[in-house]
């Protein structure tokens, strides 16, 4: 861990933002230190990582992620639930098979006239039996029961779809949230690396003026503190990266993945004015698993309700049976597989539901309730959707709108230090307000990668909302979603 450790601070020296390089100076040669680091863990952490994109992390993910195999596991119930509403319409068939032992020993019995008599020759009597019935029954009219009952099944497979499609829509957002995460703390590191190698060059100047006495000891003094603090703060942005990519790992949830990195690309910014609202919430409306979970929840409703009116209609079945059976003295017929004494019979069936004190009155009313319920339910998730739509589109707005001032508050700060480095060579600023320039060019440094990634987040947001994470990330989950 601690070569990996060392080689990741390394490589984040020498490669470490190059859009903010020109701010804070020319890259240098890394200091002895990170040299030793680079040549103890930098060759054989390389061997060892496997560096992933977003697409490699999301793609491991529907292979190894356990809340995302549940969710598909449970999307296998479609096709059982089907089956079983079609299967009503089919004859039940039974087989029965029974064996067993009697005794009966009896002192006192009952003659032709009523009277107790006594039994002249006591004793236990043992008898045995064996039995078989097949049994063969079908309904061949419900009032349409039936239909209905597979009309539900077929709207509660729907259902489990759609709760199944919002499972692996939430799941997926998570992975690509702790992705970046880990691109954002390894783009932090990275950042934290750079700073640390301009305070360096820093104490290299001030050292050489204070050997001229140009500075005093305190101003070099001042500069090694800042050194010091700034290693601090690479030591904490390097506990951050470790802790992002076990997040990832944890996401991804591959036991055999290894040691993991990030791939260095930042995220893209762009204007928000530039995605098409209107479409992206007609796309979720339309194709949204919340809102088809709720659209399968009235269907599942509409068909109950259909099924329980039917049962106010007359009902009609046939089923017949035969039974073999046999009786035996003592163990004689114990196990029996052939009976011989054979019976059957052959009924029809027709049932009217008169009067039922209410109860069919009752359960059809519960039934309706529960279609006028999930219709309004219908209305309040598609406002929930248009709106967290909105909602998340404003964040979006808002982030974009904070990129652009930490890249102009970026630009002041670096200004602003240029011009501080070049009156404090003139002696005309203090070390103070040096240190004061530096910080706040730091600061402004952190700010503007911090907030690219606020973007992303607020973009993989947006489109959780709308329900087309796999979609926008190239990855099929069942083929109901669409893009924008």
């Amino acid at each position: 861990m601690r070569a990996r450790r060392a080689a990741v601070v390394a490589a984040a020296c020498i490669t470490a933002f190059g859009q903010h390089s020109h701010l804070i100076g020319q890259q240098h040669d890394n200091t002895d230190r990170l040299q030793q680091e680079i040549s103890s863990g930098s060759a054989s952490v390389a061997a060892e990582t496997t560096v992933l994109s977003l697409q490699d992390a999301l793609s491991r993910a529907t292979d190894h992620n356990s809340q995302y195999r549940q969710a598909l596991n449970r999307m296998d119930l479609e096709t059982p639930q089907r089956r079983e509403a079609w299967g009503a319409f089919l004859p039940s068939l039974d087989f029965n098979y029974g064996t067993g032992q009697n005794f009966r020993r009896e002192r006192v019995a009952i003659d032709f006239f009523g009277n107790p008599i006594e039994n002249p020759s006591l004793g236990t009597r043992f008898t045995s039996s064996a039995s078989q019935s097949i049994s063969l029954g079908i309904d061949l009219l419900q009032g349409g029961a039936r239909f209905h009952a597979v009309d539900e099944a077929r709207a509660l497979a729907q259902t489990t779809r759609h709760t199944g499609r919002k499972e692996l829509n939430t799941i997926l957002a998570e992975v690509q949230i702790q992705f970046l995460l880990a691109q954002r703390h390894k783009g932090k590191l990275a950042l934290e690396a750079d700073l640390l190698a301009a305070r360096e060059r820093d104490v290299e100047v001030q050292t050489r003026r204070f050997e001229l006495a140009a500075i005093g000891r305190s101003d070099l003094l001042a500069t090694q503190l800042e050194l010091e603090r700034q290693r601090a703060a690479v030591t904490r942005a390097q506990g951050e990266y470790e802790k992002g990519i076990l997040a990832l790992r944890k996401a991804i949830g591959d036991p055999e993945i290894g040691e993991i990195d990030v791939e260095e690309q930042q995220p893209e910014v762009f204007d928000p004015a530039s995605l098409d609202l209107d479409g992206l919430v007609a796309a979720a409306l339309r194709y949204s698993p919340k809102v088809g979970e709720g659209e399968a929840a009235l269907a599942m409703r509409q068909a109950a309700l259909k099924r329980n009116k039917a049962t106010r209609w007359p009902r009609l079945s046939i089923s017949s049976n035969i039974y073999r059976s046999v009786n035996g003295k003592d163990q004689t017929a114990l196990f029996d597989l052939n009976p011989r004494d054979i019976y059957g019979g052959l009924s029809v069936n027709v049932s009217v539901p008169l009067f039922t004190r209410f109860q069919t009155s009752r359960t059809i009313a519960e039934a309706d309730v529960e279609v006028r319920n999930a219709t309004e339910e219908i209305s309040r998730v598609q406002m929930e959707v248009r709106e967290d739509i909105l909602a998340r589109h404003v964040d979006l707005e808002t982030a974009w709108a904070t990129q652009q001032e930490r890249d102009r508050q970026l630009e002041i700060a670096s200004e602003r230090l240029r011009i501080v480095r070049e009156e404090y060579e003139l002696a005309t600023k203090s070390v103070e307000d040096l240190q004061a320039a530096v910080q706040e060019e730091a600061s402004a440094l952190r700010d503007a990668v911090d907030q690219r990634f606020e973007f992303a987040a607020a973009l993989v947001r947006l489109y959780e909302a709308a329900g087309v994470v796999a979609t926008e990330a190239g990855l099929g989950t069942d083929g109901d979603g669409e893009g924008v």
